[in-house]
């Protein structure tokens, strides 16, 4: 009867010690820095950014996000770099959302790209030729992805008369600035 009381005994610590020891379903969360990256066509040429951010911002009480992609050397940004603008608050973006190129100034859920060439140089989208969209395709605590596709003109060339770039495959993750 001992002998049975000591295996019933050692059975049961062996069970407790065996549910106690269960691996976590959910997976730990990755750690290091967040890798960003942008990258495009650009009249057939591609153009990659090794940087990518995200920032929130408000105009005439209007929430818009703003995505940059950046050239980075030895810590420096380049002054070349490209710019998307979603007229919606960062907070509710959602993977499947789909923003088509503004129309008119002040417009909810549209979408508006910058290319600055140098620090001078820039072209834009206008609303009077409102081609190409901004797809998001992924939201995390930390990123957002998507892609991207549009057309630009000078910033002055408000009737859109002279096309100087055609943006194609188009593709980002950035980095959530909050």
């Amino acid at each position: 009867m001992k002998n049975l009381s000591h295996l019933l005994m050692a059975v049961i610590v062996t069970s407790i010690a065996f549910s106690s020891c269960k691996k976590s379903s959910t997976p730990s969360p990755a750690t290091g820095p967040v890798v960003s990256s942008m990258k495009l066509t650009l009249n057939g040429n591609d153009l990659n950014f090794n940087d990518c951010e995200e920032i929130e911002v408000d105009v005439n009480n209007q929430k818009q996000t703003t995505i940059t992609g950046y050239i980075i050397t030895n810590g420096k940004p380049a002054d070349l770099n490209f710019g998307l603008n979603i007229t919606h608050d960062p907070a509710t973006l959602k993977a499947g959302q789909t923003y088509p190129a503004q129309s008119s100034y002040g417009q909810d859920d549209v979408a508006s790209f910058f290319y600055w060439k140098n620090s001078t140089d820039y072209y834009t989208s206008q609303p009077t030729v409102p081609e190409g969209n901004i797809t998001i395709t992924e939201v995390t605590s930390t990123t957002i992805s998507g892609t991207f596709s549009g057309k630009l003109f000078a910033p002055g060339d408000f009737q859109g008369m002279i096309l100087y770039y055609t943006i194609t495959n188009g593709s980002f993750t950035a980095k959530i600035n909050k």
